[in-house]
């Protein structure tokens, strides 16, 4: 019963830390001045639009270049990002 309420907890604070860190990633990367217009952006016809599919192609860039993973790119690596805020939630 003990294991059962531990591993509720750390479930349920991963899916928190998940959360966050969407947020924030996402606010990161639309603010910081290297980086903008990644879901928040100008169409074709000069009006602005959410575009949430760029975000999670950003997001999950890490799974397929190698780039995301050296220490320049840990501001702009999602799952570092997750890890951090999983922490300081536990």
């Amino acid at each position: 019963m003990q294991n059962y309420i531990f591993y509720k907890y750390m479930i349920k604070k991963l899916i928190y830390s998940f959360i966050i860190s969407v947020i924030l990633f996402g606010l990161y990367v639309e603010l910081n001045p290297y980086m903008t217009n990644i879901w928040w952006r100008i169409n074709a016809d000069g009006n602005k639009q959410i575009v949430i599919n760029n975000l999670f192609i950003l997001m999950f860039a890490p799974i397929n270049y190698l780039f995301y993973w050296y220490p320049t790119a840990w501001d702009i690596n999602f799952f570092i990002w997750w890890m951090i805020i999983f922490i300081i939630l536990i």
